[in-house]
């Protein structure tokens, strides 16, 4: 069984009463249960429906991501998706309930645990709970390698990595889940995410950072607290069975993006590593990767994704759930980053 982690003031997520629909015991109050929480937009997304009045639990793996939430009143177990009896008795009636876990830096093998077989046992222990919603978040990388048109909900789905493909394996299996028990799901298909407290910042400054080719090909991204803006607003607010871009309203080059953060930092420009060089270590990495606990710096799903171009419209997130973005475009972004960076 998990470990878990807890504050005086909150009991087991396994012994609490008084759940009721739309609710967490607390009448008018929205329950939320987040898998991934203790990941980068996992928690992000707890701090903000936190902040928004929600009463909000998850299961995670990092402990010290855990304390931290928990310092906020966020409920918090330790445990591993891809263990069926972490799961048992998890949700509540009245839970939204948001798949964040996954995995972009993994071996195949550790993609589909936590992308596919993960989201099978969510949606076997939530069998006959009423939750309020399911919101399952993937990526982009279910359109391939993108092109030259702008993509939207509807376009074609042509994955071209496993991460990809996963994607789309969670994306049908919650529809099929959906015609077969009326499950309240719905898809999000998030952008690059970004924001404060990545990596980022660090790579760039210790020359880490490498574009692969020219960075020419375009990215559609999303700012990790606009993401979380979106994701309540799905939750709350969109159709069952529907899809949603979380994208910002200007793709842009993928340099143009770094080459902008390097310059607001005061740094050079990331170096580039040509496509051939890049997949020959994709290959090496890999091999490296499936002896491992699955990691590799840079996989075939991360090749894939950083390489394709991606200019995507976010009309349906903006028209129809009426979300306003505080970082509509990198550069409000690239400001939020260095803004919260200490002075030197």
């Amino acid at each position: 069984m998990l470990s878990r982690l807890s504050v005086p003031r909150t009991v087991g997520l396994k012994n609490r009463v008084g759940i009721d629909a739309g609710n967490a015991g607390v009448r008018g109050m929205p329950s939320a249960l987040i898998f991934g929480i203790t990941g980068y937009a996992g928690s992000v997304l707890a701090r903000h429906l936190a902040r928004r009045g929600w009463r909000v639990r998850g299961l995670g793996r990092d402990e010290e991501a855990a304390t931290d939430l928990e310092g906020l009143g966020v409920d918090v177990e330790l445990g591993d998706v891809g263990d069926p009896e972490a799961l048992t008795d998890i949700g509540h009636d009245g839970d939204h309930v948001f798949y964040l876990a996954g995995s972009v830096s993994g071996a195949a093998k550790w993609v589909r645990r936590v992308g596919h077989d993960g989201l099978v046992n969510a949606c076997n222990a939530l069998e006959g709970v009423a939750i309020a919603s399911f919101t399952l978040v993937g990526t982009l990388a279910v359109y391939g390698a993108g092109g030259p048109d702008v993509l939207n909900e509807e376009s074609p789905l042509r994955p071209n990595s496993t991460l990809g493909r996963v994607n789309l394996a969670g994306e049908r299996l919650l529809a099929a889940r959906r015609r077969a028990a009326a499950m309240p799901a719905r898809i999000v298909r998030a952008g690059t995410i970004y924001g404060p407290g990545r990596d980022t910042v660090a790579a760039l400054r210790e020359r880490r950072l490498r574009l692969i080719g020219s960075g020419a090909n375009h990215q559609s991204r999303i700012h990790v607290d606009d993401l979380a803006r979106v994701l309540e607003a799905v939750a709350v607010a969109g159709a069952p069975g529907g899809a949603y871009l979380a994208v910002d309203d200007e793709p842009t080059p993928l340099r143009t993006y770094y080459d902008a953060l390097a310059a607001a930092l005061g740094l050079p420009p990331p170096r580039r590593t040509p496509r051939v060089l890049a997949r020959a270590l994709v290959t090496a990495l890999g091999l490296s990767a499936a002896l491992s606990r699955g990691y590799s710096p840079l996989s075939h799903s991360l090749y894939c994704l950083v390489t394709a171009s991606y200019r995507c419209a976010n009309t349906k997130i903006r028209g129809q759930l009426g979300v306003e973005l505080h970082y509509p475009t990198y550069r409000e972004g690239v400001a939020s980053i260095v803004a919260t960076l200490p002075a030197d």
